[in-house]
């Protein structure tokens, strides 16, 4: 009699139990997988948002350093004609021609120079979201999320800081301020040492920057 009752108890059990694992499947599963792709597409859309938002950035740092480049020219075009005045009077015409060209030479410099470095620094804005990208979509190569996303946000804090000093040098002027003829060549010597020292310095907040991605890209691939 023992066995004729608890048969049929087992049987309602396991039949109970299968039920809940259809149910399961049935109603819970599509939730979870329609959860999921949902979170996927948001990461995605975000990711795609963020890159949009960068060369928006990008463009219009671009657009403001010409309109700031025009008026710095403007500036230099009446410094230069001061400068010219000056030159024209000096007895040893040789030396007004060399000065002349010292003084030409460096704004083209500075400008060649600056430019240069805004290019590297859009390059590691790019490298930088890549690699945000695939932090955020949980790639397989990535090793340290967490650590990565705090190396990331210091690598652009650098390279915002690298951009304004880069964005600040472009927009000085070098041109070669004579007190006479005879402190000529020290004049343009004072200028150009000026330069060099301003471009050393802004190359450091530059190469800081690029430290800070090659480590964002090292704390997601090793964790360490």
């Amino acid at each position: 009699m023992t066995s004729v009752v608890t048969l049929p108890r087992i049987y309602v059990f396991f039949a109970t139990l299968a039920f809940l694992f259809l149910l399961f499947f049935v109603l819970v599963l599509p939730v979870f997988a329609e959860n999921t792709a949902t979170s996927s597409t948001t990461r995605k859309n975000t990711v795609k948002e963020r890159v949009e938002a960068r060369k928006e950035i990008v463009q219009t740092r671009k657009e403001n350093l010409i309109e700031r480049r025009v008026a710095l020219k403007e500036k230099m075009a009446t410094r230069e004609a001061a400068l010219k005045t000056k030159l024209a009077v000096f007895k040893d015409k040789t030396k007004a021609t060399k000065a002349e060209r010292i003084n030409t030479n460096l704004n083209k410099v500075n400008e060649k120079q600056t430019d240069a470095l805004l290019k590297h620094l859009n390059r590691m804005s790019e490298i930088l979201t890549k690699l945000e990208k695939r932090v955020t979509e949980n790639k397989p190569d990535i090793k340290d999320p967490a650590a990565a996303k705090t190396a990331i946000v210091s690598a652009k804090t650098q390279i915002a800081s690298a951009e304004a000093a880069v964005g600040t040098q472009a927009e000085k002027d070098y041109t070669i301020t004579i007190n006479s003829e005879t402190t000529v060549k020290v004049d343009a010597k004072t200028m150009r040492d000026a330069l060099h020292t301003d471009l050393k310095a802004v190359r450091e907040t530059v190469i800081a920057a690029k430290k800070a991605v090659a480590n964002a890209i090292k704390e997601a691939k090793n964790g360490q």
